[in-house]
């Protein structure tokens, strides 16, 4: 369990954003930083040969995002290992890309970009070692505007890594870095850019944004806002 447990730190040192509550079995309440986070856990009689338990959680608002109330159910025959299978869509924008200053003729000149894609995965979970694997695919766009504009769309492809370790029971979820990992945005401007700073082009960008998740509820479904312009949703859902 120890390497399981190492996996888990090296897997949340480059991640975005993370979401962490802890789960007690039978009744827990949850109070996070004043947010008002509730969790009710019923654990369900048993039958020979079977092993059912219900989930059922109650919203949970946080803010610049919203999450809906869930409720799940898992049931396997005992003596059989079914993995946990999950999908999920997600969506986001980010202000970066291509960009240009110069101010030799006494006034900025610049220009900008936004990334905005979208896309979808799949990924499962094996029930003995905690450990998952999955993948994904998504578009993303690249619109330049300003001194110079431009616009490129490039499918992207993605593995993901997962781990769900039976002491926090949340699922960890790591989305690497997208195949291609650059877009390369032709730029039609206005004059020279002789002197310019162009180091932005091609654009590097993430797979899912956030790229690094921590969730002990299913469905899950959040939408944020950021600073900066910067917004994301995703939403999946344990399918099996």
């Amino acid at each position: 369990m120890s390497s399981n447990s190492a996996r888990v730190r090296g897997m949340k040192q480059h991640r975005g954003i993370g979401i962490v509550t802890v789960v007690i079995v039978l009744v827990v309440v949850v109070a996070i930083a004043g947010l008002g986070t509730y969790v009710f856990v019923f654990a369900a009689p048993r039958s020979p040969g079977t092993d059912t338990t219900t989930v059922t959680l109650g919203t949970t608002l946080s803010t610049g995002g919203t999450r809906t109330e869930t409720e799940s159910t898992h049931s396997a025959t005992s003596g059989t290992q079914i993995n946990q299978t999950y999908s999920g869509t997600f969506s986001y924008t980010v202000p970066l890309g291509p960009s240009g200053v110069n101010d030799s003729s006494g006034k900025p000149v610049q220009w900008n970009s936004t990334q905005t894609a979208s896309g979808s995965f799949k990924f499962s979970i094996n029930p003995v070692t905690y450990i998952g694997t999955g993948s994904g695919q998504g578009s993303i766009t690249v619109n330049t505007q300003g001194y110079c504009t431009g616009s490129s769309t490039v499918q992207y492809t993605f593995t993901i890594e997962a781990i769900n370790l039976p002491e926090t029971q949340n699922v960890s979820i790591d989305f690497n870095l997208p195949d291609p990992s650059t877009v390369m945005v032709k730029l039609t401007c206005e004059g020279s850019t002789a002197g310019f700073y162009t180091a932005n082009n091609p654009v590097t960008y993430l797979s899912v944004y956030p790229n690094g998740l921590d969730l002990n509820f299913f469905p899950a479904k959040v939408s944020q806002v950021l600073k900066g312009g910067i917004s994301y949703s995703y939403d999946i859902t344990e399918i099996s």
